[in-house]
């Protein structure tokens, strides 16, 4: 089978979505079907992959991390003529979810697209348009550009519920993003205490760990508040924050008033290939985010072997098994601190939870997604045809 992803998110931007493209590119590669991947342009960029068909962008003062592309591109239409894709999937239904949608319109190539993202959260970084025309603009766009797709994929059920009530009536099917299973040597003691030591972090102190971009509707200050009212209790613990973004000053600054702001560490971004050793070195994940399609770093962590505390809202939490692999729990200071305070003091609990995290993860490997995702591309290819047979026996 030829695919053709596009994905506005893509390498060298890491987050969730430009993971779950990579991932899905490679487990395609893996079982030998041809992928080409259409992504934003990126100055400094040099691709380690073929395929990669990167589109004219631009970099703005809106979101420097994140280029611009181009909504139209004559040299990529004429390409995919000889390319011939089977069947496109548009990771974005904006600018390069657009240029898809009408290759798909002109190649009568069937257009799949995954829903990443609950937009509506996002409305700040639009801070130039009032908020009514956000919303107008999204009750609009969304079920425009999905119920031209043959199928919609998305990671939950939040994202399902989301996208129906938008009025979208096509397919959909809830396909969560799979993880690899770290290699075992990631998550043996050594490797643990080197990632503890990279960060000055004593072998035998309590660890939380926080992965993602540090952004608004990440909701970081649950986590910070949250630590600060268990650290009292646990004088040894450190709460370790990975990552960055546009909320990371504001984020240092108020941990900074905490009267534990000195055992927060801000560790800047660190590389995925780098991150299992440091997620299976972490006692506890917690991550306060209630924005989430999925919150892939919860997947990430259970593989390597962390029980996780997340919020009962958004998507972040529907792979977690409460008691069994994790908790879920109000998206409050009270709550959110008495689910951290009542593992950290329980190391049994602890324990049996990190097991089930091992056993759990098997359901979510990138294999079990592929497999599931290519029964949606087969479902569209197979409407498509029948679509052209009825319209041609009727000519």
């Amino acid at each position: 089978m030829r695919v053709a992803l596009f994905s506005e998110s893509y390498e060298p931007v890491q987050n969730g979505v430009a993971i779950s493209v990579r991932t899905l590119a490679d487990e395609l590669r893996g079982r030998r079907h041809r992928v080409y991947i259409v992504a934003p342009h990126y100055p400094d960029h040099t691709d380690t992959i073929p395929f990669v068909l990167r589109v004219p962008s631009m970099l703005t003062p809106l979101n420097p991390s994140y280029a611009l592309p181009f909504p139209w591109f004559p040299r990529l239409r004429r390409e995919f003529k000889r390319l011939a894709p089977d069947v496109l999937h548009s990771h974005t239904p904006f600018f390069l979810g657009l240029l898809a949608a009408r290759l798909s319109r002109r190649d009568e190539i069937p257009l799949v697209s995954t829903y990443h993202t609950l937009y509506n959260h996002y409305g700040h970084y639009l801070f130039f348009l009032p908020p009514p025309a956000i919303e107008n603009l999204l009750d609009w766009w969304i079920p425009e550009y999905y119920n031209r797709c043959a199928d919609v994929i998305v990671p939950s059920r939040v994202a399902e519920e989301s996208l129906r009530s938008y009025g979208v009536t096509v397919p959909i099917t809830i396909i969560p993003t799979g993880v690899p299973i770290p290699p075992a040597e990631y998550l043996e003691e050594e490797a643990r205490m080197r990632a503890r030591e990279r960060w000055n972090v004593p072998p035998d102190a309590r660890m939380l760990l926080y992965v993602g971009r540090l952004a608004r509707e990440k909701n970081i200050e649950l986590t910070l508040d949250s630590f600060a009212c268990v650290a009292p209790q646990f004088p040894d613990a450190r709460l370790l924050v990975i990552g960055s973004g546009p909320h990371e000053e504001a984020c240092r600054a108020y941990a900074d008033t905490l009267p534990c702001g000195d055992r927060i560490i801000f560790a800047g971004m660190v590389p995925r290939h780098e991150l299992d050793p440091v997620y299976a070195a972490a006692d506890l994940f917690v991550f306060g985010s209630s924005t989430e399609t999925q919150g892939l770093v919860i997947a990430e962590a259970r593989a390597a072997g962390t029980p996780c505390v997340v919020v009962n809202e958004g998507g972040a939490g529907e792979t977690v098994q409460h008691e069994e692999d994790g908790l879920v729990v109000a998206a409050n200071v009270e709550a959110f601190s008495e689910a951290i305070r009542s593992l950290l003091g329980d190391s049994f609990r602890l324990c049996k939870m990190r097991e089930a995290c091992l056993r759990n993860t098997r359901r979510y490997t990138p294999s079990a997604m592929t497999e599931r995702v290519l029964s949606v591309y087969q479902h569209a290819i197979e409407t498509r045809h029948l679509e052209n047979a009825d319209a041609n026996s009727r000519q």
